[in-house]
Order: structure tokens, then sequence, then C-alpha cells
């Protein structure tokens, strides 16, 4: 393994760094083509990935403030992509769902985000994809017990 020299070599900087140019690239992508803005794509997917859901699962799904999450959601139902509805076991909840017109820009940006990740995905050289998948997850894993420790120090 090569020691870094700076810290754009290190592991952090480089996901970083691909993680900012692809956000970039969507949400100039998507705003263009489909008028909603990056993080209105991430709240319209967690809706249609959870069919009926609240501001807060959104919110832990993401991993992000529920305040935010409840500003997209009264942008998105104002240009008519999501509506709401009480849920029926608990009537102080209010449950979220794709209007017709938030399914068909959800579904037309998956696809692009599809052949996205084809062509990315294309660039790797054979046999590399389920390597690079399963190393993905592996980082992820260690990264949530790395925040599970500094939280639990946090707490002590």
């Amino acid at each position: 393994m090569r020691e870094p020299k700076s810290a754009t070599d290190l592991l952090t900087y480089r996901l970083l760094r691909l993680s900012n140019t692809l956000g970039l690239y969507s949400n100039r992508r998507y705003r263009k083509d489909y008028g909603v803005t990056l993080p209105e794509w991430r709240v319209l997917s967690i809706i249609a990935l959870l069919k009926s859901t609240s501001a807060g699962d959104i919110a832990r799904a993401l991993a992000t403030d529920k305040a935010w999450v409840g500003l997209t959601v009264k942008k998105l139902g104002r240009r008519g992509f999501i509506d709401r509805s009480r849920d029926k076991q608990d009537q102080r909840r209010t449950l979220l769902g794709l209007t017709k017109h938030g399914k068909e820009v959800h579904d037309a940006i998956m696809a692009n985000a599809r052949r996205r990740q084809k062509r990315l995905l294309g660039a790797l050289p054979d046999g590399t994809v389920d390597v690079l998948i399963d190393c993905l997850e592996r980082l992820q894993s260690e990264a949530d017990l790395m925040l599970e420790e500094v939280s639990q120090d946090a707490r002590d």
C-alpha cells in the first residue's frame, strides 16, 4: 500500500472528489432536463423506494436534517411532485407519496442514473465491478463502526 504524501492521496479525499464531481453532474443534468435539484431528487428517490413515508423517515434514510427535508418536501409538494395523506394508524403522522407527475420524473431520472452507472462501471477493467461493490460495502461497514466509536466516546 502506498503511503499518502498529501491530503489529495487520501482515500477520503478521492472518494469525496468523485462524489462531488458526480453530484455536480447530477445536479446540473437533473435541473436542466427535469427541473429538479439533486437534493430534491434524493428525497423523491426515497419516497419512491418506500412508497409511502414520512419526512422523518426520509431524514433518517438520507442521514440528514429533518428541517431540511421538510423544506424540500414543501417545494416538491407545491410543484406537484408529491402528495400528503394522514397515516391511518397514527393521525398525527403525515405520509408522503409520489404523484403521477412525480413518478414520471422519478422514473426518467432513474433511467438516466442507470445509464450513468453503466457508463461509469464500463470504465473499469473486466471482472472488477463485483470487487469494487464488495470493497465499497466493506469500507461503509468500517466507516459506520468508526462513527459509532466516536459517537460512543462523545457520550462517555
